[in-house]
């Protein structure tokens, strides 16, 4: 049997069915972990009551479900503060599909999900992926007029990163083919001329000795990567820091970084055409930039969030961003998207549309989570044990000489 998920519904009279308010994730048995699973309240659909009082229906349900596939299994309840615990089923005859008594206790290293993990092993981080992927999905509910506010003011902000004057000047002269004219508009930027030496005299090209030259950087590098590093550094020289203290700005850019990155890096595997690389780099470097929309505009709400995420599990982010935001981050950065002259895919992947280009979306779904292991970024209810593929390790691996120049 493969995983699965599952969304139900818990009456007033103790049945479970399919519905909203109860989420559950089904990972089945492997060579080295036992069946798991994990089950808690859906922040999208708060059903009202504590996951404690819902379990037993919706574990009664899920045995009817899936049988034997979960005669010897871990039951794990995920509460409301993000602790995990083992919900112990009383014992049943064969078949038998009513609500059973449950026993919740700790595992042996405690209600943490690093607990969780050390008991069940990859079966626990699947199930939370599981989970989290549910709860990422595509919002149907309408704007609200406090989600209309909360939008239109953070577009009125007028001071959020955009790419500058040298970004242009270096766009013009590529769409020219002229590395000279490329170089002029670098130089007289002291950052950006020393990240693009610092990159140019990365390991990978010793054989051709050490550089202090834009020129020579600008050949060895290739003219992508080149305006790639441009457009970085003039976004991240406008907010190394904010007015929330509380924001990671440094680590909100590197895991912009790191998606881009990815994304570029994962086209093959979606079979996308690399001449849409560049799209592919700027889709997955700006696809959180709500992030820091919020944290400039409404830094008391970003940093009530961050109180509540720090060390917490995905699902318990998602949980607090359902409490505090007014809307999804999503469709902050697809306001300020607005500004620019994106692609229509880009501006929809963004935004978590995939019936616009499905291929494009799932691409950055996937970049997404690959980037949290290779630059976690705490506000994202996204797991940061995530397996990251050869490809993107190395494409995230040519970004280091520029990160190192930039403090």
């Amino acid at each position: 049997m493969n995983p699965r998920t599952f969304e139900l519904e818990v009456g007033a009279n103790g049945s479970a069915q399919p519905g909203q308010g109860v989420l559950a994730a089904f990972v089945p048995a492997g060579e080295t972990w036992p069946a798991v699973v994990a089950l808690g309240c859906d922040p999208r659909h708060d059903p009202g009551r504590p996951i404690e009082e819902l379990a037993s229906a919706a574990i009664g349900w899920l045995r009817g479900e899936l049988g034997g596939a979960v005669a010897t299994c871990c039951w794990t309840v995920i509460d409301g503060y993000g602790r995990f615990s083992e919900a112990v089923p009383a014992l049943q005859l064969q078949g038998e599909t009513a609500a059973p008594a449950i026993t919740l206790r700790k595992f042996v290293g405690g209600t943490s999900i690093d607990a969780f993990y050390q008991e069940v092993g990859g079966a626990g981080e699947a199930a939370i992926e599981l989970l989290s992927s549910i709860i990422e999905g595509q919002s149907l509910v309408e704007e609200t007029p406090s989600m209309h506010e909360f939008l239109d003011a953070i577009e009125s902000h007028g001071s959020l990163p955009a790419p500058g004057a040298i970004f242009q000047k270096v766009e013009a002269a590529a769409d020219e083919g002229d590395a000279r004219k490329i170089a002029n508009a670098i130089q007289p930027d002291p950052v950006i001329s020393a990240s693009l030496i610092h990159s140019a005299n990365a390991a990978r090209f010793a054989a051709a000795g050490k550089t202090a030259s834009v020129p020579a950087a600008v050949t060895r590098l290739g003219t992508g990567f080149v305006r790639r590093v441009v457009f970085v550094a003039e976004m991240m020289s406008r907010y190394k820091k904010g007015v929330c203290p509380d924001f990671d700005y440094r680590g909100f850019w590197l895991n912009g970084i790191a998606t881009g990155a990815a994304m570029r890096a994962l086209l093959e595997d979606h079979e996308i055409p690399t001449r849409f690389a560049d799209d592919a780099f700027t889709t997955g470097l700006v696809s959180g930039i709500g992030w820091l929309a919020v944290a400039e505009t409404y830094p008391a709400l970003m940093t009530k969030y961050m109180e509540r995420c720090r060390g917490a599990d995905p699902i318990t982010k998602a949980r607090a961003q359902q409490e505090i935001f007014p809307c999804p981050i999503r469709q902050v950065s697809e306001r300020y998207l607005q500004r620019f002259e994106f692609p229509e895919a880009v501006h929809a992947a963004v935004a978590g549309h995939p019936d616009v280009d499905r291929v494009w979306y799932d691409c950055l779904g996937h970049a997404i989570r690959v980037a949290q292991g290779l630059a976690p970024f705490e506000c994202l209810a996204v797991p940061t044990n995530i397996p990251v593929p050869d490809v993107c390790r190395e494409e995230w691996e040519r970004w280091q000489g520029f990160l190192s120049a930039i403090k």
